[in-house]
């Protein structure tokens, strides 16, 4: 990956997970899942069965959970605590919707 795309990469990941934000879907290319592999070693990458578009880029279930759980929570305490941090940002875009 070219430095400067790399860079403008780096930045997207950082804005996709976010206060919090531990889960997404994305739309990557094989270059950008491997450099996502490679900053976040432990997270966990699924390629969606959503078939592939443009660009030769394809959709994948992004989870960077297994790699920020503290050592002494459970999985189901994260689940939890992903899950409040989902609802808060549910009502973060709520709120900027009603406001336009």
């Amino acid at each position: 990956m070219v430095s400067n795309n790399a860079e403008k990469f780096a930045e997207f990941l950082s804005e996709s997970f976010r206060d919090g934000v531990s889960f997404r879907e994305l739309r990557l290319s094989i270059e950008e899942v491997d450099y996502l592999k490679k900053r976040y070693p432990k997270a966990s990458v699924k390629k969606s069965p959503i078939r592939q578009y443009a660009e030769e880029k394809s959709w994948y279930e992004v989870n960077l959970v297994s790699s920020i759980i503290p050592v002494n929570e459970t999985e189901f305490e994260a689940i939890q605590r992903e899950n409040q941090k989902l609802k808060q940002e549910l009502e973060s875009l709520k709120k900027s919707i009603a406001t336009v």
